[in-house]
């Protein structure tokens, strides 16, 4: 609680004080009762700030305490005042803040003897992040603008956590074939009896293994490609560089909230199967180590602290032996500058490497279209491999693009 004195009211009152004691014995026997007119003035006035503030009394309703993303939330406020005398005027703020949200909201009123006033709100937890919306202050303010004395109350906090989307066991593929057979876990030699694939044999590969059915089925030199034998595991970079074109709030934020959704959806596919998976978002903080459930819990229950507003990518994008997927605002040709690799040198690096890599591009809705020929275009200039290395998910569809990414 604080109380203010209005510099002009204090002005007037200190003028009027000085008037009424130039004037003193003039008025006769009223004298003495001008020159105290000013200070009952200013006391009446304190007291009726005092007094609306003693018995007001005020009660707020939300629809519910545990909003998840996309939630509309209705908020209904109640002030009232228990005294039989009329109130000054009540100044009420709202705050509603969080991703999506700007703004005060402000209602005044004047309560009669034992009245009550009311206001319902509604709004939308539309993104991941943290909330902040209710009574924010009431302003209680005298009939001549003398005084000021304010209530601040804490709004009410909401914590919205990324969508989990189900994700189809189509995701393995990340993991078929990489050599993970549980013998050795992040062995770096090749095992030849591990199998990964067939690829059309280059020039100077005469001593690889042939793959002699495919060579006579279709007449094309092939041999076949071993993996490392190592335990299944995953490294999950997020890229937390803001997109340089999302110049729309809300193009903007939904990108953030669907990337942000696609790797704790991964990241829980792995907890639920008791698959290590491992997880830098950002240069300054990781890796986080996912292994079962209660860490990914612990984990996901500080996604709302994520924010994109860092200048470089992690270098565990292009470091290590795992297989890896990087998940980006940025566009698949996406320059860096002289300082960082760009996306096409860290996935052929990690292609020529041996290694397996999943490049996920999250671009606003109005960019999916020209990502999508950059993902083809890398496509074609990369090495061969078995799958398509670079992706785009589809953020017009929303939250459903994060499972139709991985088919």
């Amino acid at each position: 609680m604080g109380i203010r004195i209005s510099p002009l009211g204090l002005g007037v009152f200190l003028f009027s004080l000085a008037l009424f004691n130039s004037i003193a014995g003039l008025a006769g026997p009223l004298s003495r009762l001008l020159v105290l007119f000013p200070f009952f003035v200013f006391g009446s006035s304190l007291l009726q700030v005092w007094y609306s503030y003693m018995q007001f009394g005020f009660h707020q309703e939300f629809s519910s305490d545990h909003p998840v993303r996309g939630e509309s939330i209705q908020y209904h406020f109640v002030i009232h005042q228990e005294g039989l005398l009329p109130s000054c005027l009540i100044l009420c703020r709202f705050s509603f803040k969080g991703p999506g949200l700007t703004g005060i909201n402000e209602r005044s009123v004047f309560l009669g003897s034992r009245e009550s006033q009311s206001w319902s709100f509604s709004f939308r937890c539309a993104y991941r992040g943290v909330y902040a919306v209710g009574l924010e202050h009431i302003l209680f303010k005298d009939s001549l603008g003398l005084f000021e004395l304010s209530y601040r109350v804490e709004p009410r906090m909401f914590y919205v956590y990324p969508e989990l989307i189900p994700l189809s066991s189509s995701l393995e593929y990340l993991f078929t074939g990489s050599g993970e057979t549980g013998t050795n876990p992040g062995g770096l030699q090749d095992d030849v009896g591990v199998f990964d694939s067939v690829y059309p044999l280059r020039h100077g590969e005469g001593g690889r293994q042939i793959a002699w059915k495919r060579f006579a089925a279709t007449g094309i030199p092939s041999a076949l490609k071993t993996a490392r034998a190592s335990a299944q595991s995953l490294r999950i970079v997020l890229d937390l560089r803001p997109a340089p074109f999302n110049k729309m709030e809300e193009a903007r934020l939904l990108a953030e909230d669907l990337a942000v959704s696609l790797v704790f959806s991964v990241l829980r596919y792995m907890a639920e199967r008791g698959i290590p998976a491992e997880l830098f978002a950002g240069c300054e903080t990781g890796p986080y180590f996912i292994s079962e459930m209660k860490s990914f819990e612990w984990l996901y229950s500080r996604s709302t602290n994520i924010l994109f507003t860092e200048t470089s990518l992690p270098r565990a994008a292009w470091e290590g032996d795992k297989t890896t997927l990087l998940v980006s605002l940025l566009p698949p040709l996406y320059e860096a500058g002289s300082q960082e690799k760009d996306f096409y040198s860290i996935i052929e690096q990690r292609l020529r490497g041996g290694y397996r890599i999943l490049f996920i591009s999250v671009p606003g809705p109005e960019f999916v279209l020209d990502a999508q020929k950059d993902a083809l275009h890398i496509a074609e200039l990369l090495p061969f491999s078995p799958w398509i290395p670079c992706r785009v998910l589809d953020t017009r569809q929303g939250s459903e693009g994060i499972a139709h990414v991985f088919e």
